[in-house]
């Protein structure tokens, strides 16, 4: 195993324990609405409205119909609406309700108070230093 794959598990694995442990901190402290695939959704749809589907799924790298599984479940629960094209139903487009965004917003504040709890752990300048290495990292295409 090369440094880099080194890494890449070390990295991976502290990704996967900080974010089972901030989804378990939005169940407990919060009773949060929204699974983490839910409240990424939700978000890209508020940012991009109105999405097809088919869009959202590429985006997410999944099949459209796992994702209009979730669509469903939003629907459902008045997060979200879903249109169908006028010219051609197979194109499925997607819009936040009122509702959604008081969700969203409501976890987005509360993800932002765990995640303060985490970075608070941080000195200045380790907190810097890890702000410009990850939106380093987002930045690769």
């Amino acid at each position: 195993m090369n440094d880099y794959n080194k890494y890449a598990f070390r990295i991976r694995s502290a990704m996967q324990k900080t974010q089972r442990e901030i989804a378990a901190k939005m169940l407990t402290q919060y009773k949060t609405k929204l699974t983490r695939v839910q409240f990424y959704l939700l978000q890209l749809i508020a940012d991009e409205e109105p999405c097809k589907v088919t869009d959202i799924a590429k985006r997410f790298g999944a099949n459209p119909s796992t994702v209009s599984t979730v669509v469903t479940r939003l629907v459902h629960e008045k997060l979200i609406t879903r249109e169908y094209g006028n010219n051609d139903r197979r194109n499925v487009f997607v819009s936040i309700t009122p509702l959604g965004k008081e969700v969203l917003e409501e976890d987005l504040r509360n993800y932002s108070q765990v995640l303060e709890h985490y970075l608070s752990r941080l000195e200045p300048d380790e907190l810097e230093a890890f702000i410009l290495t990850f939106e380093k990292l987002a930045s690769v295409k």
